[in-house]
Parts: structure tokens; C-alpha cells; sequence
């Protein structure tokens, strides 16, 4: 006899799966466009959970994690994902700006990081999940100290039971299976009001030059031959730097190296060490930059070849430059002479 709805199969598989945590989510391969609209949802999730008064607020940190297959089969495309997704966000906010009046975020760019495991906060990840987590600043796994104990960040997710993002704590060590590779990092400046580009792809090229004789230098070194502004992105940090030697090197911040005087010193696990000097040339009267990383080292969007230590290849160095450490750390020189 055939079994009735709700009959004694019903009634048995409600035993096996209550109906409450039932998850009747359909299963579906992870494409560029379900990436997209996940990252939508916890961004407008964040937007209408945060914003306040006349400010508006929203999630600018987000990690996508994903099947080490999956990620592999969508890493080329995620620099596209990355610039349709802040279009998008670009598009909410506008679309709220007459009801908030004022755009406020706590961080000063769009931070987008893909990561890749089996496993995160015990649950599996398999070939067709996708975890989104934002939060509106600071979410930095792997990146911590080492021997200072487990913390919990907050932040906003997909919660299983409800289908629906909500905020909750997650412990650091959560992330500790997840590889977070250098590549499927992307930084993006906030700029309301011109095209957004991910870092390392601006719209414009300013083409290198060698830099013209100068004035002698100045007459007192405490001066500064250059100024050097930073922005670490994973951080979130800005500081300056007073280039006072004729020649400086630039390095991950390392407890060997923190008693030299000529060091310019950033925490950044992205940063070589050394990564690159920066010197003055007495003979040309001009700026040059050295680079010895093995990850990418750009001036004005060039990619400039690595030299060993020993025998640096240096290049000129215009008077007001923006230098790319690896995608994630950037400076801003200015000659001061």
C-alpha cells in the first residue's frame, strides 16, 4: 500500500531530519555569478544592519572562501568578479544616498580576499559551497602575531539554519585551514566618484621617466630628502615615512632588523625582506628603486625587474611616484628638494 503524505515514512523521516533543519537550499555549482551575488547580499545585509542617523555604513572586508577545486577552476575570473562587485556596491550606495545623506565607512578601501580549503569553523566545504564573510574593517587571518591567543572577530555570514546573514563571532583559529594565497588578494580605494579599478590596474599609466637635474641637496638632512606615505591595505594603516639617508631599505618588519636606522620598517606579511632600496644618486641628481622580491614591484603600474642584494638593478625614480609592494602595500614618494 502506497504511503499518504504525512503517513509513517513521513513521520520517520521527520525523526531522521527534524523539518526545522531541513536545509532546502538547491545544490549548485559555483559560478562567477553566484560569487557576485553573494558578495551583493552580505554587502546590502551590512549596509541596512550598520547604517544609522544620516551615516551610512557597510562592510568593506570580505573573505570568499571555496573548495580548493572550485577555486582553481574560478581564480582567473576573480579580478573581474572583484570590479563587478564594487560597481554594484557603488550602485546601492548611490541608491541610498538620498535617504542617509552621507557615506561613512570605517575603512578606507574595498578589501577582497579568496581563500581555498575543505573545512572552515567545522563545517566541510565541498565542491559547491560558498562562504561569504564580511565585516566593516579588519578581518585578518594568518596575519596575526605569533604566540598571542585566539580571538573572535565579528562578523556577518550566511548562517546554515536560516539561510539568512547575520552577525556572529568567529574564532581566529577558524581560518586556519583556509589557504589565503598572495594572488586572490585585491585591494580597491574608495572613490565615489570616478571608475574603480582593482589595485595594480589603474585606468591610467603614468609612463617612468628619469627624473631631471635637481638642486643640490638640501642643507640640513633633517629635512628629508623624501617623503614617503604608506598604506598597508590588510591593516588598514597610513603613516609617513621622513627619507633623511641618502638610502633606505624596505622591509617587512622583523625583530632583526628594527635597530636599523635606514630602514623603512612595514607590517605587512606581503612585504619582502628586504624588498627593495630606494637611494639617492649624487651623480644623476635623482631618485632610484631597487627591487629584490620575488612577488611583484611596481612604479606607476610598471612592473620593474628583480635584482639579487648584491647586485642591484637600479632604476630612475620619478620625483612623485607610487610604488606597488605585492599588490597589497602601497607608497606614495614625493622628492622634498
Amino acid at each position: 500500500m502506497a504511503n499518504k503524505p504525512g503517513g509513517w515514512l513521513g513521520k520517520l523521516s521527520s525523526l531522521i531530519i527534524p523539518p526545522s533543519q531541513t536545509d532546502t537550499r538547491p545544490t549548485s555549482t559555483v559560478t562567477n555569478k553566484r560569487i557576485l551575488d553573494e558578495l551583493i547580499a552580505s554587502f546590502e545585509d551590512s549596509l541596512h544592519r550598520e547604517s544609522f542617523g544620516t551615516s551610512l555604513l557597510f562592510n568593506a572586508h570580505f573573505l570568499i572562501i571555496m573548495h580548493p577545486d572550485t577555486y582553481e577552476e574560478r581564480q582567473n575570473a576573480f579580478p573581474v568578479v572583484v570590479n563587478e562587485a564594487v560597481e554594484a556596491f557603488k550602485a546601492i550606495i548611490d541608491s541610498h544616498k538620498s535617504q542617509y545623506g552621507r557615506v561613512s565607512p570605517v575603512a578606507s578601501s574595498w578589501f577582497f580576499k579568496f581563500g581555498a580549503g575543505q573545512e572552515f569553523n567545522g563545517e566541510p566545504v565541498g565542491p559547491t559551497e560558498l562562504k561569504v564573510i564580511g565585516a566593516l574593517t579588519g578581518i585578518l587571518p594568518g596575519n596575526g602575531p605569533a604566540g598571542v591567543a585566539a580571538e573572535k572577530v565579528n562578523v556577518t555570514r550566511r548562517v546554515k539554519q536560516t539561510n539568512l546573514y547575520e552577525k556572529v563571532d568567529v574564532d581566529v583559529h577558524a581560518f586556519q585551514h583556509i589557504d589565503f594565497r598572495e594572488p586572490g588578494a585585491f585591494v580597491v580605494k574608495f572613490n565615489f566618484d570616478s571608475p574603480v579599478t582593482t589595485a595594480g590596474q589603474a585606468p591610467v599609466s603614468v609612463p617612468l621617466r628619469v627624473a631631471p637635474a635637481a638642486a643640490p641637496l638640501p642643507r640640513s638632512i633633517d629635512a628629508g630628502l623624501a617623503q614617503i606615505s604608506f598604506y598597508i591595505a590588510e591593516l588598514n594603516k597610513e603613516d609617513t615615512y621622513l627619507m633623511r639617508d641618502r638610502e633606505i631599505v624596505v622591509a617587512r618588519k622583523e625583530p632583526d632588523n628594527q635597530h636599523f636606522p635606514n630602514y623603512l620598517l612595514l607590517e605587512s606579511a606581503y612585504v619582502s625582506n628586504p624588498h627593495a632600496r630606494i637611494r639617492y644618486n649624487d651623480s644623476t641628481h635623482s631618485f632610484q628603486i631597487a627591487s629584490f622580491s620575488r612577488n611583484e614591484t611596481r612604479v606607476n603600474e610598471h612592473l620593474i625587474a628583480r635584482s639579487e642584494p648584491a647586485n642591484p638593478q637600479w632604476l630612475d625614480l620619478p620625483d612623485k611616484a607610487q610604488i606597488l609592494l605585492n599588490s597589497m602595500v602601497t607608497l606614495h614618494f614625493q622628492r622634498n628638494f
